[in-house]
């Protein structure tokens, strides 16, 4: 088997014992508070009921294993929780787990409490490790679906649940002010985001608004017809800038929570940028789309934060249905929410589905835009979901839209990409074809020029200049028919499970992380895993945030499921460089899955922040922590979460901290990191006007 790190050839087992006992023993000079934990021989694993029926046939299977290969042998998941198969190190990176486990990751929470109160509230969680002093008196926040059932009647897909976002605070002993000689103190606290559609369903006890992947109100298709609201699930992401904190959703607006509390404050228009509506336009007039709820803006999931301009930058879309089109604008912000450029339009032809992520350069905007169409019939008859109307077109090449980025100098209400004379201030933005039977989800960044890797060879006659490189999560394949399909519920499996939501990877493409290199002069796209990743499934890569745009730029950081060329869960985490294609590991155990990282400077540095200094060496890109929740199913079925501190300089030593819940929170998506000096009062947000 090819191996993907130049250091992996140290032998697999010791170096998953090393980063076992990194987990389970606690280092020198901790701090603990609370439950230690448990050595290797006091593990506890309990098994779910199963009949002896299965539990024979899993028997039987354990003989026909194949070890060192896809699975051990079996179909991906089969494997009973109880097997000690799970706890074998030696089978870390071969996609060795059990969806009894896995099943855990999309049950709903339970919704008990009221308005004025968290769904989980830990005033001091239990701490094992040393809290790094860069992330004392700073703030993580979390987004992920959590509710996926009303009056008892599960929803439709995963991807429906309601928004919840998660706090961790990183405090002292001795009270809210942070003392750096004090030790430390992490509250965590959770809480629906209560829009008005949730507070409306609660009411009612029943789904009174449409989700895209299908869930629909109560009542079925006669009460979903012609009915072409969507709901806002701000279940995707959170962004927080300036003095602002917003649950994110693609498909809707941005949601404003109070910092401290999370309380949600209402839909924000963002001054009046996002029109109020379904992001549908059909090309009539603005008063009767007004009447028929549609012509209003969506607000991407994905910000990104340009460390050269010390900016915020974003984009609204809504699709244009009469065109074909979608219309995206990009917005650019300083820390106060100040506009120092001109929204710039751009419009992606042949398109009716928007780009999930994007990129931002020195110079540019890049989309990468899948190929799906609408079949909008079975969604305006009440039948299906918008989601189950994409249908996938493998036929048709990706596109990649590279849009200038308008320079600090120009003036005017817009600028219209589409329009832009090439000179020295400005250029066009160019669209160019990329390969077929592709699907992209996650941009890590990109940068201006070509990719920094020893395996690229400028060709001859061109220059620097002609290039923009991107690295982006995406599928290795992309099947035609119902774009939906991929994400099909689970199989039948020969064990209890906790939900048929939480999806099967045997029916999942895999997800690696590719590289783009873009000629923007002959419109020439290549396309090619990213160096060391040839035999990896990723997903969610991040970079430095101090380092995003640059085309120095070595290190990005992505959940890591396995190193067999096959879709899973994620276990671990991996360090890719991208310019030797050196790789560093670390798996979590095969009954332990892992969110995506957050990556945050460890000198304390941020963008946008009066922490700020400029310029940052080369030397300080790995220098950087990395804050993964972790669901831990060994010692309960349920499992328990916890956020593991790992260092981005040294991925595989494992965790040198973890903060413990009393509880398993649902597999989430994406977040963001305040430092201390940035947080603002509650007050700042709650009072401002949301227009």
């Amino acid at each position: 088997r090819a191996d993907c790190g130049a250091h992996e050839e140290v032998t697999r087992e010791d170096r998953m014992l090393s980063s076992q006992s990194a987990v389970a023993m606690p280092l020198g000079g901790v701090h603990l508070v609370g439950r230690a934990p448990l050595a290797r021989g006091a593990r506890v694993c309990r098994a779910t009921s199963a009949s002896s029926a299965s539990t024979n046939a899993a028997s039987a299977s354990r003989t026909q294993r194949t070890p060192k290969t896809l699975g051990w042998g079996e179909r991906r998941g089969a494997i009973p929780p109880d097997d000690p198969l799970l706890t074998d190190p030696a089978t870390f990176g071969y996609c060795v787990y059990s969806h009894a486990d896995w099943s855990h990751a999309y049950k709903s929470v339970s919704l008990t409490r009221g308005d004025d109160e968290a769904e989980h509230d830990l005033e001091r969680c239990e701490v094992w490790g040393v809290i790094p002093a860069a992330l004392r008196g700073g703030v993580l926040y979390r987004n992920g679906p959590a509710l996926f059932e009303r009056g008892g009647v599960e929803y439709k897909h995963m991807l429906d649940g309601d928004g919840m976002v998660c706090r961790f605070e990183f405090l002292s002993d001795d009270g809210d002010e942070y003392d750096a000689t004090s030790p430390p103190r992490v509250a965590f606290a959770s809480r629906f985001v209560r829009t008005e559609a949730f507070v409306e369903e609660s009411l009612a006890n029943a789904t009174t608004r449409r989700g895209p992947f299908g869930t629909g109100r109560a009542g079925g298709f006669v009460n979903n017809a012609f009915d072409l609201r969507q709901k806002n699930l701000a279940n995707t992401n959170v962004l927080a800038w300036g003095d602002r904190v917003y649950a994110l959703y693609e498909a809707g607006r941005p949601v404003a929570l109070d910092p401290a509390s999370l309380r949600c404050l209402g839909e924000d228009t963002l001054e009046g940028k996002l029109e109020d509506g379904m992001f549908v336009s059909a090309g009539l007039p603005l008063p009767l789309e007004r009447a028929l709820g549609v012509g209003g803006s969506a607000f991407t999931a994905h910000p990104h934060v340009d460390p050269h301009t010390e900016r915020l930058v974003a984009w609204s879309w809504r699709s244009l249905v009469a065109e074909r089109a979608v219309e995206t604008t990009f917005y650019e912000w300083t820390a106060d929410w100040r506009e120092p450029s001109a929204p710039t339009t751009h419009k992606l032809d042949a398109c009716e589905a928007a780009p999930h992520d994007f990129a931002v350069t020195e110079s540019s905007y890049v989309l990468i835009q899948n190929r799906l169409k609408v079949d909008p019939a079975p969604y305006v008859l009440g039948m299906k979901g918008a989601g189950e109307c994409l249908v996938s077109q493998p036929e048709l090449p990706v596109v990649v839209h590279v849009v200038p980025r308008p320079s600090p100098r120009l003036g005017g209400e817009t600028n219209d990409a589409a329009n832009r004379e090439p000179n020295d201030a400005t250029r066009k933005a160019v669209s160019v074809a990329g390969p077929n039977a592709s699907f992209e989800i996650h941009v890590a960044f990109a940068h201006d020029g070509p990719p920094i890797s020893d395996d690229f060879v400028l060709p001859e006659g061109s220059t620097d200049a002609d290039y923009v490189t991107a690295y982006t999560a995406g599928w290795d394949e992309l099947t035609s028919g119902s774009f939906l399909g991929e994400w099909k519920r689970s199989e039948p499996w020969p064990f209890p499970t906790a939900t048929t939501l939480s999806p099967d990877f045997n029916a999942i493409p895999r997800t690696l992380l590719w590289r783009y290199v873009v000629n923007v002069k002959t419109s020439e796209v290549f396309r090619t895993p990213a160096p060391g990743c040839e035999d990896l499934c990723i997903d969610h890569p991040h970079v430095n945030p101090l380092f995003e745009g640059q085309s120095g730029c070595r290190y990005v950081y992505a959940s890591l499921s396995n190193e067999q060329r096959a879709s899973g869960p994620p276990l671990g985490y991996v360090r890719v460089d991208v310019k030797t294609g050196e790789t560093q590991k670390w798996y979590a155990g095969n009954k332990t899955f892992c969110e995506e990282l957050v990556v945050v400077p460890k000198d304390g540095k941020w963008v946008g922040t009066q922490s700020s200094s400029g310029f940052v060496s080369p030397e300080e890109e790995q220098e950087c922590w990395l804050l993964g929740m972790l669901a831990d199913h060994e010692e309960t079925p349920e499992g328990r979460t916890c956020l593991a501190i790992l260092d981005g300089a040294d991925v595989s030593a494992g965790p040198v901290a973890k903060i413990f819940l009393k509880h398993r929170v649902p597999h989430g998506l994406h977040g963001a990191f305040v430092p201390r000096r940035e947080r603002s009062p509650s007050k700042q947000t709650s009072t401002r006007e949301l227009r």
